[in-house]
């Protein structure tokens, strides 16, 4: 008589506990050990999560994944050919142009200053009179060693302070030899970004199903909704703030432009990237181009002082502004984040600390997922469905029109009815 072969016994809660404490120490060892090439994984993920949609529809149009992957990869390598080539020049000078004209900013406070006080202004309000001349001067004495220091380096100083500085850390072999160390170093980075990102876009899309393989399944239906609510909120951010983003630069840099300021590109370029940053971003990026505007002044066609060319600025900023939040973010960005602005700000510079550029341009997406997981959380913890908690927070009444979007509508219908008032009556076939 044969005995049916016994099943091997479970694991009981303690080895359980175990195992899992010693996975999770496994896998911070293998962050920890990886931890150069984390950044660079990130950023790879980032790129090919940004490019599903092209390959979507060369899936849609018959080509395999792997044939997309290559198109990205190519295309990323001619725009790193390309991209330093036609930009650097107009950049460098952009730059230089706002770096010089930041220069005179001591000397242009220090003739405003002048001419308060040898006009002797004096304010009256009512019963109160101010001798402003006296109080600019007073401010003039106490600030005077603060604007007197402030200078920032010409672009060649900086380039001839970093040569300077190579050739007395160790010569000029020992420079050549860091320089070519430091060439090769961003070769093998950028073939390895090149390479990870093949394969995240060509196998990206079978990272969701072996997750799910992982899950009891009782909770798979749960953590598809979650993982799909996740999906859309950095869908919603790269794909929307990508577009913002490129919007605003390219229409503040059109703007500046027109208005004859010198670093247009620069700060078009700035304007497009505190996007990262709702609603405070647009105004830290104004802040730059109204000191350009105080220094340089107003183009020739347009005969205005210094300050009233910068409150020209400041509401051209305004109305590119408000045009952003009343029409673009809506039809872009949506609802899908809801973070206060307070809050990404921080996030931002937390982000900042911890990994540079990319840290701060990936706070709001992460600061969302997590406020995505703790209402999860909350959820279970409280034992509420998490469906339902979820549609109470989405099913808000939609955000109205601003001011300015209804102003804008109503002055496009009084004036549609004055042209269809003063437009010639149409005859009937029979009279003409």
């Amino acid at each position: 008589m044969t005995m049916a072969p016994s099943s091997p016994p479970r694991w009981n809660r303690d080895t359980k506990a175990l195992v899992t404490i010693i996975a999770l120490l496994i896998a911070l060892a293998l962050v920890y050990l990886a931890r150069n090439v984390i950044s660079l994984v990130a950023l790879a993920a980032v790129i090919a999560y940004i490019f599903q949609p092209l390959i979507g529809w060369f899936e849609r149009h018959g080509r395999s994944r792997g044939q997309a992957a290559l198109v990205v990869v190519l295309l990323l390598l001619v725009l790193v050919a390309l991209g330093p080539a036609l930009l650097t020049p107009s950049l460098v000078r952009s730059i230089e142009s706002v770096i010089n004209i930041l220069n005179r900013l001591p000397e242009t406070t220090e003739r405003w200053i002048n001419g308060i006080v040898e006009a002797e202004t004096t304010l009256h309000l009512g019963n109160f009179t101010l001798n402003l001349a006296e109080a600019v001067e007073e401010a003039n004495e106490s600030f005077s060693a603060t604007l007197s220091s402030f200078q920032l380096p010409k672009l060649s100083d900086l380039i001839n302070y970093l040569m300077t500085g190579a050739q007395t850390a160790g010569g000029v072999v020992q420079a050549a030899v860091g320089i070519v160390a430091k060439v090769v170093s961003i070769t093998f980075n950028l073939l390895l970004l090149l390479v990870l990102i093949f394969f995240l876009t060509k196998d990206g899309n079978q990272l969701a199903p072996w997750l799910n393989t992982l899950i009891l399944p009782s909770y798979q239906p749960e953590m598809a909704d979650l993982g799909r609510r996740l999906d859309q909120v950095w869908k919603s951010f790269f794909r929307g703030q990508l577009a913002l983003a490129s919007i605003i630069g390219v229409v503040v840099t059109i703007a500046t432009t027109v208005l004859g300021m010198q670093g247009a590109l620069v700060l078009g370029i700035l304007a497009g990237v505190m996007e990262v940053i709702p609603n405070l971003g647009p105004v830290l990026s104004m802040i730059p181009a109204v000191l350009v505007a105080l220094v340089q002044g107003p183009p020739a066609w347009l005969e205005v002082s210094n300050l009233v060319f910068a409150l020209v600025v400041v509401g051209v900023y305004f109305a590119i502004q408000q045009l952003e939040n009343n029409i673009l973010v809506p039809r872009i960005m949506g609802r899908s984040l809801n973070l206060h602005p307070l809050v990404v700000l921080l996030g931002v510079f937390v982000g900042a600390s911890f990994a540079g550029v990319l840290g701060a341009f990936l706070a709001a997406p992460v600061l969302a997922s997590l406020k995505v997981l703790g209402l999860y959380a909350h959820a279970k913890i409280t034992d509420r469905e998490p469906s339902h908690y979820f549609n109470s927070v989405e099913e808000k009444e939609p955000q109205k029109p601003g001011r300015f979007l209804r102003l804008l509508r109503h002055v496009w219908r009084r004036l549609r009815r004055s042209v269809q008032r003063l437009a010639p009556p149409t005859l009937p076939k029979g009279d003409a």
